[in-house]
């Protein structure tokens, strides 16, 4: 029933319900997770990552259904008017995702609030990549060469995912939403402070979410397109959208980059 509602919302664009829709499903996972799955391996538990698994199989119908009834849609009106008009035609679906990906971090960094120790995978995680929470020093300027190695890994590992397994995608996103929210919740001093520190890094974090967004439906539409334009014999349109595949590769590389510098700087 909710994959349903969350489809019909999606195809009205109406980011706001997405957003809720996606916080709920999130939430809902978590609560799973954390009191029906309660593994732990050498004393670390795994609720958070078995949280981020239930959430991708839950929501990785409703999203990449959503993007082949856009991509049908698009290749039935033929409307592909020209190459500048990329993120023109491609605008709402990189504002659903991005809906979900909110949606999932804001259900991830309030749980963790009240229940931390169900979060051991994410917390390792954020130790490692960014010590610098743990000294209390939260931006890491001159350290562009680490951030951007570890974006464009990612970076590349959605594209191919998406490209191979679409799912995959899904589960990359909100694997960066658990970190994402967790770390925010855990650099705040309460949950007042939360809105603070989430401004203090929307400058380069909607942009490397953006990326990560992109990269993904970068391919998805590649991966739409090389079935599509096997069967076709008029293959104007699929190769179109081939070539808006490639072209959006290249602008979330562009993105990355500029956000790694954001970061690296912190500006």
């Amino acid at each position: 029933m909710l994959e349903k509602l969350w489809i019909e919302q999606e195809r009205e664009n109406h980011l706001c319900s997405c957003f809720l829709i996606s916080f709920v499903f999130c939430l809902i996972s978590i609560v799973i997770a954390y009191y029906f799955v309660p593994f732990k391996i050498a004393g670390v538990g795994l609720t958070g990552l078995i949280a981020v698994v239930l959430t991708s199989l839950v929501a990785s119908y409703p999203l990449i259904k959503y993007l082949e009834d856009e991509e049908d849609f698009f290749e039935e009106k033929g409307d592909l008017k020209s190459y500048f008009d990329l993120l023109e035609r491609h605008n709402t679906e990189l504002k659903v995702y991005l809906m979900f990906f909110l949606g999932a971090t804001l259900a991830f960094g309030f749980t963790s609030v009240f229940i931390p120790e169900a979060f051991g995978v994410q917390y390792e995680v954020i130790g490692s990549i960014r010590p610098d929470v743990v000294t209390g020093r939260v931006f890491s300027p001159g350290f562009f060469t680490e951030i951007i190695t570890n974006n464009i890994s990612v970076f590349f590992a959605t594209f191919l995912l998406s490209f191979f397994l679409t799912a995959g995608m899904v589960f990359i996103l909100v694997w960066n939403a658990s970190i994402l929210g967790i770390f925010m919740s855990e650099v705040s001093k309460g949950i007042a402070d939360v809105p603070i520190v989430a401004l203090s890094y929307l400058p380069h974090g909607i942009l490397e979410i953006a990326a990560y967004i992109i990269a993904g439906l970068s391919g998805f539409f590649l991966s739409h397109e090389v079935r599509s334009i096997v069967k076709w014999e008029d293959k104007s349109a699929a190769t179109k959208l081939m070539t808006d595949s490639f072209l959006f590769l290249f602008i979330g590389f562009v993105v990355l980059v500029i956000a790694a510098v954001i970061e690296s700087t912190g500006v």
